[in-house]
């Protein structure tokens, strides 16, 4: 049997050293150019796009856009086995957009960059959530990160390379633990189990204690949730105690509304014959007097008409006296005339 000591010199002592560089590790290069730009030809409504080539005589209808090289920092940090274990990732993501994936998207040759990092960052964040989920297992305790920051840094050239977008990652990630930061996951695999089994068994009494305070817990809410449902026995038979009484005064005010309706009913019929009375007798009041003023009308006109007549009487009276005055008085010229005539000048002079 290998005694642990010697399983763990024989790991320290390891040629290819887990969390180092292996001689066979697979590398991802990208054919960056840091020279490459991109030229948009635009005459009229024709327009095209190529990249630069080494012999190039710019035109009036030539506009050069130079094609950055990018550089994406990505960190992320997540806690293991109920915080016991931290671990933090670190992204260098160099990516530089192809002719192909330009021409594509040629309104955002300027921002090219910002738009790649923006549009490809949930599925860099997806691809990350993947990985990481493959550390929940363990095994990397003991055979190292290595292998986890090959895959992860493959797989996200992988993604942007079929987007057509060529890119180079490098992938760093470190596994620090609680109370023990001297810890190094693939060297200290023993010491390392050591702690799991401890933590495992630390784990599984604090589950049985969380299990039996959830226990508890349940048998609390349960007597809780008895309580609750007395309650609402009775709240409910309250209310429907409530409900009859509220039933009962409201058929009273709706007897009461009832009478009162036909008490108004008959107050107004009440009131209006009086008022039906009141107006008869002010008619025959008012019918009463209308005849009492014609006939001192008529007595008025009557007597008008009698004292019209007497003075028309003692006019007519008056005119015949002058009538007959004027004729004696022309008789009695016509005969001065004859016997006198200067008496009867100076008579017609008067």
């Amino acid at each position: 049997m290998i005694k642990p000591q010697s399983l763990l010199d024989a790991w320290l002592y390891e040629e290819n050293d887990l969390l180092g560089n292996h001689s066979d590790s697979e590398e991802w290069l990208a054919a960056f150019d840091a020279d490459r730009q991109l030229v948009v030809s635009k005459l009229g409504p024709y327009k095209r796009m190529f990249l630069r080539p080494p012999e190039f005589t710019k035109r009036f209808y030539h506009h050069i856009y130079p094609i950055q090289i990018g550089n994406w920092h990505y960190l992320r940090q997540v806690k293991l086995f109920d915080d016991f274990c931290a671990i933090e990732l670190n992204l260098d993501i160099r990516f530089q957009a192809t002719l192909e994936y330009l021409q594509r998207n040629s309104e955002l040759v300027d921002t090219i960059n910002s738009h790649i990092m923006a549009t490809y960052a949930t599925q860099v964040d997806d691809i990350v959530d993947r990985e990481l989920e493959k550390l929940d297992a363990g095994t990397w305790v003991k055979e190292g990160l290595t292998a986890i920051e090959k895959a992860l840094a493959i797989a996200i050239c992988e993604m942007l390379t079929v987007q057509h977008i060529q890119a180079q990652c490098l992938c760093s990630i470190a596994a620090s633990f609680a109370d023990f930061p001297e810890v190094r996951p693939g060297k200290d695999y023993v010491y390392l189990s050591v702690l799991k089994k401890s933590f495992e068994a630390q784990e599984e009494k604090s589950q049985e204690t969380q299990r039996q305070q959830q226990l508890l817990e349940q048998q609390a809410l349960a007597e809780k949730e008895r309580q609750l449902e007395y309650l609402s026995q009775l709240t409910e038979l309250e209310l429907r105690a409530q409900a009859l009484e509220a039933e009962k005064t409201r058929r009273l005010l709706r007897d009461k509304q009832d009478q009162l309706v036909k008490q108004l009913a008959i107050e107004k019929a009440i009131r209006e014959e009086q008022i039906r009375h009141e107006s008869e007798l002010k008619a025959l009041a008012f019918d009463y007097e209308m005849r009492e003023n014609e006939k001192v009308q008529v007595k008025r006109r009557q007597l008008e008409i009698q004292q019209l007549t007497a003075q028309l009487a003692h006019e007519n009276q008056i005119e015949q006296q002058k009538l007959i005055a004027r004729i004696q008085r022309d008789e009695l010229l016509n005969a001065l005339k004859e016997t006198s005539p200067y008496l009867a000048s100076k008579l017609t002079e008067q």
